[in-house]
């Protein structure tokens, strides 16, 4: 029971025409919407388990599902809350949808609501059509199926001994400093890249043009 894998899906309310990417992320998993991203589901016909906000970027939801109401005046975003519930609720892998918009201090806060995540041992990460934010440390295994490029940057603190095999642009036992941009936009030799880190934890970027 202790390796169950939970899974959980955050809809966040990022304004967004296309919402079809959303479909491999709904199904078999526990739905929260954070404020106005309930209207993403009733675009898409699907039913949330839970709806948390303070709903003054949207009418009070008519579902008849769990609603936890927030004041407006508050420390963390409707979309942190609902990631900081999803964790004490036992949900150990979160995909965060319709966190990535064009206000760009949102999306740095839904950044950091993955690195809250990782810092817990609960798998999460931000996903649009076009994008996938993680972070990770030790090492890990991508591939080119979705996503063509890549991009690393060191989270809060240096990376060490940072290595990428079979990508366009190895490198080996690299230290990246925060503030470097050295490892942006590498791509794929095959079909997978393996990216290893002795010590920091890494931000990564997977994306699409």
């Amino acid at each position: 029971m202790g390796n169950e894998i939970k899974k959980c899906t955050v809809i966040s309310g990022a304004p967004e025409n296309d919402l079809s990417y959303y479909d491999k992320y709904l199904d078999d998993r526990f739905i929260i919407c954070a404020d106005s991203g309930y209207l993403k589901c009733k675009r898409l016909s699907v039913k949330p388990d839970l709806i948390i906000g303070d709903f003054d970027s949207s009418d009070y939801p008519d579902y008849d599902c769990e609603i936890i109401s927030l004041q407006v005046r508050k420390d963390d975003t409707d979309t942190f809350h609902c990631v900081k519930e999803a964790v004490s609720r036992g949900f150990n892998d979160i995909v965060i949808l319709g966190g990535i918009g064009s206000r760009l201090d949102h999306t740095y806060a839904n950044i950091l609501s993955v690195n809250f995540c990782f810092d817990r041992g609960v798998s999460c990460c931000l996903i649009n059509g076009n994008n996938k934010i993680s972070v990770f440390s030790k090492s890990i295994v991508i591939d080119n199926c979705e996503y063509e490029h890549f991009s690393l940057y060191a989270l809060f603190d240096k990376c060490t001994g940072v290595t990428i095999e079979n990508s366009l642009y190895d490198i080996n036992d690299y230290t990246i400093e925060p503030f470097e941009q050295f490892s942006q936009s590498n791509g794929f030799k095959s079909s997978y890249c393996k990216i290893t880190v002795k010590s920091g934890k890494v931000l990564l970027f997977q994306c699409n043009d």
